[in-house]
Order: C-alpha cells, then structure tokens, then sequence
C-alpha cells in the first residue's frame, strides 16, 4: 500500500496488468492522467490527431497482436468522438479499456453546464462497451480496472470503459496496486464435449465454420489437428482469415454467402461445425442457411449459440480447450477429407478471374511482393471488399478487415496501431479515397512515430461501391457519391510521406520498392476497373 493520486493509481495499474501503449489526446480533464504516465515508463503514449483515431489504433493493435491496448481521452467529445472506434472494436470483439477524464464527481448528472460535460455518459459508453465505471475514489481504481480487464479475459473479448472525475484524478490515498491475474477462460461442460465427440464420430461430411473467435483463443493450432483428425474441410470467415493457412491441405478460404460458391458444398455436408462465428451477415449473407441441418456452436459468449439458426449442441467455453479436448477424443489418425478441396480451390479461383479480374490482379500482386508475415488493413474500398476472398492468408491476425461495423476512414489508424503492436511485420493500409479522407491526420501520428507503414489509396474520385450500387439498383442515378478529391500526392508529402501516383500495374514494384527503403509511403493507384471488379461481393 502507497500514498498516491488517483491518476497515479490508474498508470500504475495498468503497468501491473501488462498494458504497453495509451493512444489519445491529452485534454484539461485528463492531464492529471497524462502526467502519471511520465512516472510509469513501461507504458508508452501515442498522441493522435483524432479520439476516432485513437480508438481505431487501439482496435487494430489489439487485432494484429492480441494484446489489450488504452485509450485517454477527455469526456463529452472525447468520448463521442472515440465512440465509432469503440464500436469497431465491440462488433469485431477487439480488447481495450478506455478512461475519460470527468467533471468533479459532485457535478455529474445535473446539466449543470460544465465544459465538456455530456449527460448519461456511462449509459452512451455503454452501447460498445462489455463494462463501464466511474470511480469515485482513488484507492478504487485498482480493483474497478481489474474487473474491467477481467471483463476482457474471462469472456468475449470487448472494449470497457472507465470515468474518472478530475478530483479523483487529483485526490490522494493509500491505494494497493495488485498483481496481475491470471484467469482460466471456461473449458465447456464436459459432458457436451463427450456428446460433441460423439457426434462427430457418426458424421460423415462434417466442415468447420471458423470464425476470429479462433484466434482470441490462440486456437489456431487445435483447430488444424481437429480438422485433420475430421478430414473435415475449414471455411474462414472476415475475422478468421488466417486461423487456418491457405497453404493447408483443407483450407477452403473465405465464403461469402452471395457469391454462392459454396452451394455444392454446403448440400453434401451432414454436420457443420461452429467455432468463434456468430454467422454475420459480412461473411456469409445467408447467415448459415446453407448449412446442414446438424451443426455443433462453440463460443465464449453464450448469445451467440442459436442466434442465426437453430444448433443441435452448443458449448459455452474456450475455443482452444474445447477444440484440444474433442480432437483428442475423435481418433489416433486423421481421416482422408471426403470433399476434393483443391478441385474447389481451382474453381474458385476461375470464377473469380472471371468476376473480379482487375481486383484479382492488384491482389495478386501485391501477395507476391508481401512476406507471409505481413500485415494488411483495409477498408470499405473496391479492393478492401475483395481481399477477403482472395487475398491468400498463411498466418494469424495479418488479414484486419473492418466486418460487420463497417466505418470507412478505419484501415489508416487501424494499420498505425497494428505496426505499434508488431513492429517487425511489415504492415499494408488499403483504402479508398472516400475512406482516407475520414482519417487522413492520422498520417501526422505515423510520421511522428517514425512507423515503416505503407498507405495505398485507390481513387476513382467516388464512394464507389455506392456509386456502383446506385447503378445496378437506381437505374444510373447518381447522388452524393461522386467525389472532388485534392492531390494525395502532395498531401502526402506534406505530411512527410514518400508520395507517388502510379497505375495499377506497378503495384507490386512500388510496394517491393517501398518495404525495401522503409519509411512511410503514400501511394495513390487510381483505379476505376471497366469489369466486375466493381461489383463487390455483397452487391445483388
């Protein structure tokens, strides 16, 4: 126990529980925050330009690593300026605590017309958030960010959210900073895996629906040894790119459900197997109406089992021991797979020529010049909707694509707070210029960080997937998508950036180029394919 302020309790907590970066803003209702981080050298801050951006590195850090990232920022437009990050990371189930500085407590929820007040702040937080807290002294806040945290580790993996009023900031008392636990995340009820095992035994055809559930658990591993022992073939989703390689022998990719690729598929297989997905509608549009009859759920969070369609067996738990404990009850050997996935595979890949050739080209090119450790982040852009389905992923956590929240302005800030949290990987921010010019300052915290991060901006002067559907849906009728952009060039070099506009064809050159000399880069590929290329996966 140490006589110390509140804000000194809150920098030294997190220092005890691991925490490694604070991204934010440093405001008049946080600098007491801020000042105690000068006496807590294992954490680092980051000053951003925006509490969007701030919110949207934390999501991406903690996508890329799996680590659990912070955010500062000051209450009202702070918070609400951070709140589309916040709820980034709430839907694509991304760790990370953020602490709002506050009014004086004996101020709060009396419309007092106090700077930077919001009412009902805790209930707004709480919209995209697992937990929320106001501390209202300082020798609390050590046991209100363990529950946050715990909130974090012990299930679905979600932003918490902290207030602290300025006078508990500033106040002073013995506070007992503690250790940092350790939790066991829930194994599934026993008798449920011997009922799963049971299942699988009898099945047939049984396939594996992986979603990013599986690498919250780091269950990457007992993932590929249950597909093995199954010879059961493993469909991806956006989120779980990558908890499979595309190198293994069984891995099928990603299924997007209005592509119909997978029909076949889906009506030879007896029993589809769940892991870490609630079958959202980015993935698969059909929400798993395909699948067959017989399925068996896996997921930390327990609303998730049945939500889409009805589950013949749900275990509540970890994927990791779930999936180590009915692998290690299907069999010694693994079975031969009862669909020929490399025939699939081939197909696949023809219909995609055919579809989206000028967006299979970039894509192409751009995996032939990436090391397989690379990290790439897109957006809602023309390529950022095709790379989950064609861009080959061989490790996890290096696809980052926005999901089910959907925000544009995302890939930059996300891509900054990747390359923080996993310096030696190279890192790739695909966007659109609709999407770039939502986050475009945080190009200033990248270059004040001195980040090797490569910015690719593919313009054609439009939101043009909008654009697109406006054409298929509206008869041609054009309304608010079309774009006057500036010189993204000179942008830019303004911000410090090696600049060049190139075609698409010198794609792989200019990047090769790029992770070679290192620095930060902006290269702008205008890009407006004649072919299906702007038809994107979920379009009618």
């Amino acid at each position: 126990m140490a006589q110390m302020t509140g804000a000194r309790a809150v920098t030294a907590t997190l220092g005890s529980e691991g925490i490694k970066h604070v991204f934010g803003i440093v405001g008049t209702h946080n600098t007491p925050l801020y000042d105690a981080l000068i006496d807590e050298p294992s954490i680092r801050p980051i000053t951003v330009r925006h509490e969007q951006g701030a919110a949207m590195m934390a999501a991406g850090y903690a996508r890329a690593s799996g680590q659990i990232a912070a955010c500062f920022v000051v209450p009202g437009p702070g918070l609400t300026n951070a709140l589309t990050g916040m709820g980034m990371a709430y839907s694509e189930s991304a760790p990370m605590i953020v602490i709002a500085g506050q009014n004086n407590y004996d101020q709060l929820e009396r419309e007092g017309g106090h700077f930077h007040e919001l009412n009902h702040s805790l209930q707004v937080a709480s919209s995209v958030c697992a937990y929320t807290a106001r501390v209202a002294s300082p020798d609390a806040v050590p046991q209100t960010v363990r529950e946050a945290l715990r909130s974090i580790r012990s299930q679905r993996p979600r932003p918490v959210f902290i207030e602290m009023p300025l006078d508990v900031q500033s106040g002073e008392a013995d506070v007992t900073i503690f250790p940092p636990e350790l939790l066991a995340r829930p194994s599934g009820d026993p008798n449920s895996i011997l009922r799963a095992i049971e299942t699988l035994k009898s099945a047939k055809r049984p396939f594996i629906y992986a979603g990013g559930g599986v690498e919250s658990a780091d269950a990457t591993r007992e993932l590929a040894t249950l597909a093995e022992a199954l010879g059961a073939p493993v469909v991806s989703n956006v989120f779980g790119r990558g908890a499979i390689s595309d190198r293994h022998p069984l891995a099928m990719g990603d299924g997007w459900g209005r592509l119909n690729l997978y029909d076949d598929f889906l009506r030879e297989a007896d029993l589809a197997i769940v892991v870490g997905s609630r079958l959202d509608v980015v993935s698969d549009v059909n929400t798993g109406a395909g699948f067959p009859e017989r399925q068996i759920q896996i997921d930390i969070d327990p609303l998730v089992l049945g939500q889409r369609r009805p589950t013949d067996l749900g275990i509540v738990g970890d994927a990791r021991s779930i999936l180590s404990a009915i692998a290690s009850g299907i069999s010694e050997s693994a079975r031969p797979c009862w669909f020929d996935v490399e025939k699939f595979r081939e197909g696949k890949r023809r219909f995609l020529e055919q579809r989206c050739p000028a967006a299979m080209k970039v894509i192409d090119d751009l995996r032939a010049v990436l090391p397989d450790n690379a990290i790439v982040v897109d957006d809602l852009t023309l390529i950022g909707y095709w790379m989950p389905v064609v861009l080959d992923t061989y490790l996890p956590r290096t696809l980052i694509h926005p999901g089910t929240y959907g925000t544009l302005g995302y890939s930059l800030p996300a891509a900054i707070g990747a390359k923080i949290a996993c310096p030696d990987q190279p890192v790739i921010s695909i966007s659109g210029d609709g999407g770039f010019l939502f986050t475009l300052q945080e190009l200033s915290t990248a270059r004040a960080e001195n980040l090797d991060l490569i910015s690719i901006v593919f313009n054609d002067n439009a939101f043009g997937a909008i654009n697109t559907f406006q054409d298929r849906v509206f008869g041609n009728r054009h309304i608010g998508s079309e774009l006057v952009n500036p010189d993204f060039v000179k942008l830019g070099a303004a911000f410090g950036a090696n600049s060049v506009r190139i075609g698409a064809d010198e794609l792989g050159t200019t990047v090769r180029q790029a992770l070679t000399e290192g620095g930060l880069w902006l290269i702008e590929v205008p890009f407006t394919p004649a072919d299906g290329s702007r038809l994107v996966p979920w379009m009618p």
